[in-house]
């Protein structure tokens, strides 16, 4: 609200102070014009009054006469040699001139007295000492009126900051999967109409997501119905070889495997995942996980790196299972020899990191990867089984865990993907949003 309420104040005082500045001007050009004619002729009656009354009186008996005259005027009237002035050349010349020069400084003006050394002097003048004062006044209370539409401004804009802000925590609740979330208005609320049009928009994607989920569901199941049906075919077939019956046996595992893994990817590509979080010895697990590994991949050197520390945190254990075999999968396809995995602790953060000693990924394509179904070589994956899906789940397990996963290039000459999540306990729900990225060597 802050920000808000600057930017609105300051747009209003910019214009306050536009049309002060213009009503001023015009108020000076008339009213200052008006007030040196009239003191003009102010000066120019005095003249005259001063030559008709000082005609036959001497030069340095005039200050006497005038004390003696009751002018009943609110300044002084007095007459002094022009010496006793220390003015411009150019004012000297404006006042031989016969003009009316003004001496700011003093409120006072001056006007020569033809024929002679000395000047009617005018002053000092209350109400040019008034308009004097008026300004500074009016520079007070120009900022008094300046800083008072703060106050206006603030009544004005808290009810709408409330309303937005009502907004907002129900578009958070809605982001953070709370399908269900609405916001509501009074009819007579400037936000009405957009509290409306929020509404639709979460009941149209509420169910769009419901939608979705019962689209894969049934696909899922519509194509498990026939790659059953299919499989027991084939075990009861005896038309076949043995290579072409292994052939379909592998391409019915890999429909299999996508099916589970198009289930696996949709269940988590929610924006909400249910979490089942527990304590787990994260060195315990990963050490029998990896020995099985390298029981069903015996042509690899597989290696396995923990240090030795406390290596026990929460964790959704189906999830982290998934994650590990993916990253160890992936790695494995496109590995020559070589496999890496570590696991270690960095403050309240696990980092489980797989590596390999492939071709690698170009900083580039690293952001891509974790989109479903891309494939940076689809003649490379199809040789390899890969169906574009494993390091989307990861992603997806990384946001559920409210943690992230990278890639970067490894020592081992491959690709090295990190992925780190808190290893405090943590919610058993998923968060909205979580990151993805890379890092270049």
């Amino acid at each position: 609200m802050k920000k808000l309420f600057i930017q609105f104040y300051l747009l209003l005082f910019a214009c306050f102070l536009v049309m002060t500045l213009l009503v001023g001007l015009v108020y000076k050009m008339t009213a200052e014009r008006a007030g040196r004619q009239s003191m003009n002729d102010l000066m120019a009656s005095s003249l005259y009054l001063m030559r008709t009354e000082l005609r036959e009186i001497p030069p340095h008996d005039w200050n006497k006469t005038i004390d003696n005259l009751d002018l009943n005027l609110s300044f002084k009237l007095h007459i002094e040699p022009m010496s006793r002035y220390t003015l411009t050349p150019e004012n000297m010349r404006r006042l031989r001139a016969g003009e009316i020069v003004a001496l700011d400084d003093q409120y006072t003006f001056l006007q020569h007295i033809p024929r002679s050394h000395y000047v009617l002097s005018v002053g000092p003048i209350p109400y040019l000492f008034y308009l004097h004062q008026m300004r500074l006044l009016d520079i007070a209370l120009l900022a008094f009126i300046g800083m008072s539409l703060a106050l206006p401004v603030f009544i004005w804009m808290r009810p709408h900051w409330k309303e937005m802000q009502k907004l907002e925590r129900a578009a958070q609740r809605f982001g953070q999967g709370d399908l269900d979330s609405r916001t509501h208005f009074d009819n007579t609320s400037s936000l009405y109409r957009l509290g409306i049009a929020f509404n639709q928009m979460a009941e149209n994607i509420k169910l769009l997501v419901a939608s979705k989920k019962q689209l894969i569901d049934g696909i899922a199941h519509e194509l498990r119905t026939p790659l059953v049906r299919l499989r027991y075919r084939l075990e009861m077939s005896d038309n076949l070889t043995e290579n072409e019956a292994a052939a379909l046996n592998r391409d019915i595992s890999q429909l299999e495997g996508l099916i589970e893994e198009l289930l696996t990817y949709a269940r988590l590509d929610r924006p909400k995942v249910d979490l089942k979080i527990q304590h787990i010895d994260l060195a315990h697990w990963l050490t029998g996980r990896i020995d099985d590994v390298r029981s069903l991949h015996p042509e690899h050197s597989i290696e396995l790196d923990i240090p030795q520390q406390e290596n026990q945190g929460y964790a959704d254990l189906r999830l982290m299972e998934r994650v590990l075999d993916n990253l160890v999968n992936n790695g494995l396809r496109y590995s020559v020899r070589r496999l890496r995995i570590s696991l270690w602790f960095d403050g309240t953060m696990g980092m489980m990191q797989v590596e390999d000693d492939g071709p690698g990924i170009p900083p580039e394509e690293r952001e891509h990867v974790f989109e479903p179904f891309v494939r940076l070589d689809p003649s490379r994956d199809r040789a390899t089984g890969g169906c574009g899906l494993g390091l989307a789940i990861v992603y997806s397990i990384a946001q559920a865990f409210r943690g992230t996963v990278t890639i970067d290039s490894s020592p081992l000459g491959g690709a090295s993907v990190r992925f780190c999540w808190p290893v405090t306990q943590a919610p058993r729900t998923s968060p909205p949003a979580l990151l993805k990225g890379s890092s270049n060597e």
